[in-house]
């Protein structure tokens, strides 16, 4: 799995993405959306960090997500923290 489907299938795992027909459409075909139409709180962003750092072997500081606005700056903020371990 890449570091897109993994933050995906966080995302869909914390905040139901795939279950809302505005945005599962626009993540399936490699889109881009904003983070806040997730409306993630801040034990959904625990839950992503904590589900992508087993994944990955990594430290995400939370700021990452907090700071992340839309999906491909939370893959970005991801892969910078994959590619900082190798």
């Amino acid at each position: 799995m890449n570091i897109r489907q993994s933050v995906l299938a966080a995302l869909d795992q914390t905040c139901g993405l795939m279950d809302r027909p505005s945005l599962a459409p626009i993540a399936l075909s490699g889109g881009d959306f904003s983070l806040s139409d997730l409306d993630i709180d801040s034990l959904s962003t625990y839950e992503i960090i904590m589900q992508l750092e087993d994944e990955f072997g990594i430290d995400i500081p939370p700021v990452a997500l907090a700071s992340a606005a839309s999906l491909a700056d939370l893959v970005a903020a991801v892969t910078l923290a994959v590619d900082a371990k190798a």
